[in-house]
């Protein structure tokens, strides 16, 4: 048996190192915590400066009202704040920072400087060494306060060892500026990064004032939350205000998402879903909205004493609240229309939904069916003789297997629910005789409604004859050569490759194979110089990814330069067009923020861009293609990995075997 272990009790200086490790993540946090103090103190002006990336030197500087001389000393221990008296104040929180832990937790791991002037004082001046406190000094300055980090993280390797880089550390010091910023509008603030202003807005009467001065022209797109007016009267205390992008505005991460609490900025990520189902079914599938969110509510029912970093919050009510949230950004989209998203993308292929679709083999027991299958076709009886109804016990041998036949995603394939569109009769050189009494019917019925959403940038531009584009290389696949026999309701070709019969989706293949030439075709990566500079109207964080960035973007084709102090666009990719430039560049940097393989980025977008322009080029359905168009795209099949799957994950054809014709027919055995 072993022996228990000693508890000893550990000495203060462990004590701040354990304490500043939750509190002191990275620079950004550093950060946050003085720009709040600052806040609290009631300033109208901040300047925050930092060198590179906030690791060699953290600056704020404010007008507040500053720390007496006799409250120096005292401010750089744990647990010293003016902000709480006793454990009944922390029901009722009215100020970003209350906890007393921040400036002694900096000063564990920094070289930490505190010089303050309050009114009508001298200035003094403290200074706290990796956790060791110097004596308090004159210091000249006026009145405010003066809180400067240097070293972040010197005497801790192996915390300095996580930290991301320093240009990634930029951005997310931008972001925590300008989300306090937005909350706090009577407030001026200054961001000066590397001896360059980044950031530069003075105090705001309005909110709509504020978000100009932060997002420039971007700012326009946004519209005014307009609350419902159920809940003008609605139970509760709390009321949001803000402003949301339309729907066809969107980012591919939720990082332009920004919840405000009582003045605080919090993380949006519990609040997500609420947006998310007020826009309802406007949003794509992985496209996230701008929103500036402002939440007002009694301080009794919100808790920030959740975690030392006070990002994360919990609502008395949070029910209540979420759906207010939901109902005002419902109420406030409901006279806005919806326009195609330029920047819009699918996250991963999924299946159809199947939850509204019927068996093929159904159709045939309903007992609304008429008995003369030919009245119901609308054949003139007296031409044709009348053939007896089927029985449940008579469905044919191809509804059976219609209705058994799997998809790529293993659920069983159905026929459509939906009403059938007006499609056009298959012709051919010879016009084709329609039997007397006949009418020119759709043949098969049109996309399902999750179909239509799949392809909705099917729409979008111009289409491309498949004579137009250029022929891939060599035969990759096992197919063999195919030869187009017709078109079927203006939609399939049928083609006869060896001893298979093959009926296929013209725009499924078609959409495949311009995916497959648009994505690994690098000439269309390659950089393109613009005629004219275009002018990108960034905020402070856009404007910062891109100048860490700049290797990652010539990867994809960008280049920019700086002139008269504004970056413009000096090159792009070939294959983008004028609608997809920004909002691809705008998604790309918002990838840039994360440190992950640089590599695995780019290929995404790629992946992304081509599956937007291989849907928009595709030839549709209903639309004749001449025998020449249709052997190009059979003989492009075979020169792409994988001719069997649309990029939505649709299959591109059936194949009918011969045998497999032989037997349904009675020639075996």
């Amino acid at each position: 048996m072993s022996e228990p272990n000693v508890i000893v009790q550990l000495d203060q200086n462990t004590i701040g190192h354990i304490a500043a490790g939750e509190v002191v993540e990275r620079p950004a946090q550093v950060v946050k915590e003085l720009i709040e103090n600052s806040l609290d103190a009631g300033s109208s002006q901040i300047k925050i400066t930092i060198e590179r990336g906030g690791f060699d030197i953290i600056k704020i500087e404010d007008n507040g009202g500053g720390i007496r001389e006799q409250d120096l000393t005292l401010s750089l221990d744990r647990h010293a704040t003016s902000k709480l008296k006793s454990a009944e104040d922390l029901q009722k929180i009215n100020t970003l920072g209350f906890r007393g832990e921040a400036l002694a937790s900096i000063g564990i791991v920094s070289k930490l400087s505190v010089a303050s002037r309050p009114k009508g004082c001298e200035g003094r001046c403290i200074k706290m060494e990796f956790g060791e406190k110097k004596e308090v000094e004159p210091f000249g300055m006026a009145e405010g306060t003066i809180i400067e980090v240097k070293s972040l993280f010197e005497n801790t390797p192996a915390r300095l060892s996580f930290q991301r880089r320093p240009a990634t550390e930029n951005s997310r010091i931008v972001d925590v500026v300008v989300s306090h910023a937005m909350a706090h509008i009577e407030t001026g603030f200054k961001l000066v990064n590397d001896e360059r202003t980044i950031l530069d807005v003075p105090k705001s009467e309005t909110l709509a004032d504020r978000l100009y001065d932060i997002l420039g022209r971007q700012a326009d797109q946004l519209i005014e939350l307009k609350i419902p007016k159920i809940d003008e009267h609605a139970p509760g205390n709390e009321s949001w205000k803000g402003w949301i992008s339309t729907p066809d505005i969107t980012r591919g991460k939720g990082d332009d998402i920004y919840i405000l609490i009582n003045e605080r900025p919090v993380a949006s990520g519990p609040f997500q879903q609420a947006i998310r189902r007020g826009y309802r079914t406007r949003l794509m599938q992985g496209r996230h909205p701008i929103a500036v969110l402002a939440l007002e509510i009694p301080p009794s029912e919100v808790d920030v004493n959740v975690h030392p970093t006070k990002r994360e919050v919990r609502l008395k009510h949070s029910w209540r609240v979420l759906e207010r949230l939901e109902r005002a950004i419902s109420n406030t989209l409901e006279e806005v229309p919806t326009n195609p998203d330029s920047a819009g993308g699918i996250k991963e292929l999924e299946g159809l939904n199947s939850a509204d679709i019927e068996p093929v083999a159904n159709l045939f027991i309903k007992k609304e069916l008429k008995t003369d299958i030919s009245e119901a076709a609308g054949i003139n009886t007296a031409i044709l003789p009348s053939i007896e109804g089927k029985s449940e016990n008579s469905i044919p041998s191809w509804a059976i297997a219609a209705g058994s036949q799997l998809n790529l995603h293993g659920s069983q394939a159905e026929t459509p629910k939906d009403a059938i569109k007006n499609r056009p009769v298959s012709s051919s050189q010879a016009p084709q005789q329609i039997l007397p009494g006949m009418e020119e019917k759709p043949i098969s019925p049109a996309l399902s409604s999750a179909e239509r959403e799949l392809h909705r940038y099917s729409r979008m531009g111009s289409q491309i004859s498949p004579n137009d584009e250029l022929p891939l290389e060599k035969v990759i696949n096992d197919l063999p050569e195919m030869e187009p026999l017709a078109q079927f309701a203006d939609s399939y070709i049928l083609a006869q490759a060896d001893e298979e019969l093959l009926l296929i989706d013209q725009h499924a293949l078609h959409e495949r194979i311009r995916f497959e030439r648009l994505r690994y075709d690098e000439k269309l990566w390659m950089s393109q110089t613009r005629l004219e500079p275009m002018e990108l109207d960034f905020d402070a964080k856009q404007k910062t990814l891109l100048e860490s960035s700049f290797e990652r973007l010539k990867q994809v084709g960008f280049e920019f330069e700086l002139i008269d102090e504004s970056w413009k666009m000096t090159c792009s990719p070939n294959l983008l067009k004028g609608e997809d430039v920004i909002p691809f560049l705008i998604d790309l940097l918002q990838d840039c923020s994360e440190d992950g393989a640089p590599l695995e980025t780019v290929e995404k977008r790629k992946d992304h861009l081509a599956f937007l322009n291989a849907c928009r080029g595709a030839v549709k359905a209903n639309e004749k293609l001449t025998l020449s168009e249709m052997r190009r795209l059979l003989d492009d099949m075979r020169k792409i990995p994988n001719p069997w799957a649309c990029v939505h994950g649709r299959p591109t054809a059936l194949r009918l075997p011969i045998h497999s014709l032989d037997h349904h027919f009675g020639r075996h055995g």
